[in-house]
């Protein structure tokens, strides 16, 4: 027996619909692939190793007792355009199944503690500056890392094989969790304020829906990565493209971000704003802007992967354990640093910057 809605899981991950995923199947039609996942049909041995060759799982995979959705809500899916249902649907879906599978290492090592909690009714400014303190960082300097430190804090943020132009980030609270997904291909400065607007939501808005929400989360990320009493004296005496690619790499944020910062402590009028962001639109740096910001990767799948299955870790018997193939597998692990991905700052001590160790028994 299978659970068809593992079926759909791995269908709607990939983005298809029932009709392209029957037309890849001899002999399968879409009537009998929704009874399938409906659990109204028993497929037969050789149509579950066919489904499972395509979506990229072992058959075994099919027949375990699904997790419960991970659950984005709208203010917690933050897109950069418009975001279609269906790519939502296979964010939801990458998200869940790496999710699950984080799950299931988790439990052979002792859990970090949770060092952060909502904080409805404060406002963006106050929450930023809570999140510094239970980030271990000063109130006005740059944030050398911060994925790695929300590691630390006790949030799961899990890197998913998946990406596409509308979306870098979404969030939720998972069974009193605090879970921030993260898509592939976004630039470092980009990736970083995704991950603070995903930050915001999680400690200004828990399940709340608020038309401000989005704002709100906007300005938490702006504060978080640039309080505007450390910005401020941080601004040249001079704006200008040139000066602020400069800073960015200090603060790792987009020239852009900085431009509206500069705007907001004075460093420069409306005016002189509007014609920075015409030069940029000119150059072309509202596709690629200059600068180098690293691009952070999440540490503890892998080190949690480590810990289970040893150095590298073994993905054969990785893959095994989470009925994925070993190019699932792999393509998983990619999304999560190594010992020597980790930013140089982090590394004061081993490698250990998420110190997950051994549960005891």
């Amino acid at each position: 027996m299978i659970y068809g809605e593992r079926l759909r899981q791995m269908r709607e991950l990939h983005r298809l619909t029932q009709s392209d995923l029957a037309g890849q199947v001899v002999g399968l039609t879409q009537p009998r692939l929704s009874r399938v996942e409906k659990d109204l049909a028993v497929p037969d041995e050789e149509l579950v190793e066919a489904l499972a060759a395509l979506t990229g799982v072992r058959s075994e995979f099919f027949t375990r007792e699904p997790s419960p959705d991970l659950q984005g809500h709208s203010p917690q899916f933050r897109s950069r355009t418009r975001l279609t249902s269906t790519a939502k649907a296979a964010a939801l879906q990458w998200a869940r199944l790496v999710a699950e599978e984080y799950e299931r290492l988790r439990a052979t090592a002792a859990r970090l503690p949770l060092r952060l909690a909502p904080q409805l009714g404060a406002t963006p400014a106050e929450a930023a500056g809570y999140a510094r303190c239970q980030l271990g960082f000063s109130a006005d300097d740059p944030l050398p890392y911060l994925i790695l430190a929300l590691e630390r804090a006790g949030v799961t943020v899990l890197g998913l094989p998946y990406s596409i132009d509308a979306l870098d980030a979404f969030c939720a609270w998972r069974d009193g969790d605090p879970v921030i997904a993260i898509l592939a291909g976004a630039p470092g400065d980009r990736l970083r304020f995704s991950v603070a607007h995903e930050l915001g939501h999680l400690l200004l808005h828990a399940t709340r829906t608020l038309d401000s929400a989005e704002r709100e989360a906007d300005l938490f990320a702006a504060e978080l990565l640039t309080p505007l009493d450390a910005i401020g004296p941080a601004m040249p005496p001079t704006v200008t493209l040139r000066g602020l690619t400069m800073l960015k790499s200090s603060w790792g944020v987009s020239v852009k971000s900085l431009i509206r910062r500069a705007r907001e402590v004075g460093a420069i009028d409306q005016q002189r704003s509007t014609s920075l962001y015409r030069q940029m639109s000119a150059r072309g740096w509202n596709r690629v802007e200059p600068g180098y910001v690293p691009v952070e990767k999440p540490r503890a799948f892998r080190k949690l992967a480590e810990l289970a299955y040893g150095p590298g870790p073994n993905v054969q018997r990785l893959a095994a354990d989470a009925g994925w193939s070993e190019s699932l597998a792999l393509a998983v692990l990619d999304r999560h640093a190594t010992a020597d991905e980790l930013p140089f700052e982090a590394v004061g001590r081993a490698d250990n910057v998420v110190p997950f160790r051994p549960r005891q028994s």
